[in-house]
């Protein structure tokens, strides 16, 4: 991509609020394709930007593409060994791992709530006293909670660690491949299209189907064009960026 890339935008307040309500989503699906469409237009401003600055982008892709397929493999190990972790990694590794996440990240990876109850309270006390309160006193006042978290759940965080930033940086190397041997708008369509079709079951409730029509079909047309690209040929494009989602997903 150069200067001449298509111009995309975030859809106006108007224009979401009509997607909203044509597709009847509710406020957890309204959430995730937020989000989802707030990083995909992320990715693709900081593309660009890397495009203009970085010195060989041949050789930074190559070893971007080998650097993910190892880290995919350690992710499949992950996967694989996830309910023997706890007995073979050393004990200072476990506690390792949850003193380098935060507790939002740490909820994620073990679906409930882990951040300290006692933490709150103390806050609160020395906000009373005037005390000051500081990063590093948060840090070390957690600091036993978060090694046996490590110790009761480093597999789990290890594994959701590896498998997040993997997949961060499969969709990178997606980006760069829509931008090789097409238009701009082309390339920026695609990635859309991917980023959306991965998110599709939490936001339409259903997988993204290999069809040029349909509710998906419809739902990619309307961000799309409310991020400022033409409707022509989106939904040619749907099927082909489907299957390859899911080619990569059984990789």
């Amino acid at each position: 991509m150069n200067q001449h890339d298509a111009a995309i935008k975030a859809p106006s307040a108007e224009e979401w609020t009509d997607i909203i309500h044509d597709h009847k989503l509710m406020p957890a699906q309204e959430r995730t394709l937020k989000d989802v469409l707030d990083s995909a237009l992320a990715d693709i401003s900081r593309y660009r930007q890397k495009l203009r600055n970085e010195p060989d982008h041949v050789l930074l892709a190559r070893r971007l593409k080998k650097f993910a397929k190892t880290l995919g493999g350690l992710r499949d190990e992950c996967g694989r060994s996830v309910d023997l972790m706890q007995h073979f990694l050393p004990h200072d590794a476990l506690a390792y791992i949850c003193q380098s996440l935060t507790f939002s990240a740490m909820s994620q990876a073990v679906g409930r709530d882990v951040f300290p109850r006692h933490l709150d309270l103390k806050i609160e006390r020395m906000r009373a006293s005037d005390k000051r309160i500081t990063l590093e006193f948060l840090e070390q006042d957690t600091r036993a909670t978060r090694q046996a978290l490590g110790l009761k759940h480093g597999n789990l965080l290890l594994t959701h660690f590896i498998e997040r930033l993997h997949s961060r940086l499969v969709r990178w190397i997606e980006l760069d491949r829509q931008n090789k041997g097409g238009r701009p708008a082309n390339a920026v369509r695609g990635y859309l299209i991917y980023r959306l079709a991965e998110a599709a079951p939490d936001i339409i409730g259903e997988t993204a189907s290999i069809s040029s029509t349909g509710t998906f079909v419809d739902l990619c047309t309307a961000v799309l064009v409310a991020c400022g690209l033409s409707e022509t040929g989106i939904a040619k494009a749907i099927p082909g960026m489907v299957s390859k989602l899911r080619r990569d997903q059984s990789d």
